[in-house]
């Protein structure tokens, strides 16, 4: 049985002209390796069997849904934003083409541009939820004083129709002696 997948519209990211697709998952931008491997000229094989054997990249490495230049929805293995950072650093200086460890340096230092966006966004938006959160909070106080006043308007709605009660029992039996209402000792 596959699992449900609500579909966010991915952020599109772009380095050197190449646009990245980057879904969000789990409240995390992802980013898919693959992309990352071919801006900087290392072997995705060898990249992916890397990060699924490593003891703390495996955790962080994941199947993901992104689309494609072509708008066509593919998976994708992915990590998240602030952990690319570490594995981009960690790809080994061996076996590689010339000019690929320029462009890994470069690359870092535009992924800590876009991080740094990232955490911008993160402290507008834990801005955003504690707002939130006090408008939930006066909501809910609001709340409670529209009950109790509400419950103040029901029983003075009931005294005044006891009120009108005696009013119109008054009225009925003026005179005729049939009234036994007690009057108020008057001044």
């Amino acid at each position: 049985m596959e699992k449900d997948v609500i579909s966010i519209t991915p952020t599109e990211l772009t380095f050197d002209n190449v646009k990245i697709s980057c879904p969000i998952q789990d409240g995390h931008r992802m980013v898919p390796v693959k992309t990352v491997c071919e801006l900087l000229d290392v072997n995705y094989q060898t990249q992916d069997s890397w990060l699924k054997a490593h003891p703390f990249f495996a955790q962080l490495y994941r199947l993901d849904y992104t689309v494609g230049a072509d708008n066509k929805r593919r998976e994708m293995n992915c990590m998240s934003i602030f952990d690319l950072y570490a594995w981009v650093a960690s790809i080994s200086n061996d076996k590689r083409k010339p000019g690929s460890v320029e462009k890994q340096y470069r690359f870092m230092a535009w992924l800590r541009e876009k991080m740094l966006d990232t955490y911008k966004s993160i402290d507008v938006w834990i801005r955003e939820n504690e707002y939130e959160s006090q408008m939930i909070d006066l909501r809910e106080r609001t709340e409670e004083q529209l009950i109790l006043a509400n419950q103040t308007v029901r029983e003075l709605k009931s005294k005044m129709k006891e009120i009108d009660t005696t009013i119109e029992d008054i009225r009925l039996n003026r005179f005729t002696g049939q009234t036994a209402l007690p009057f108020p000792e008057g001044k």
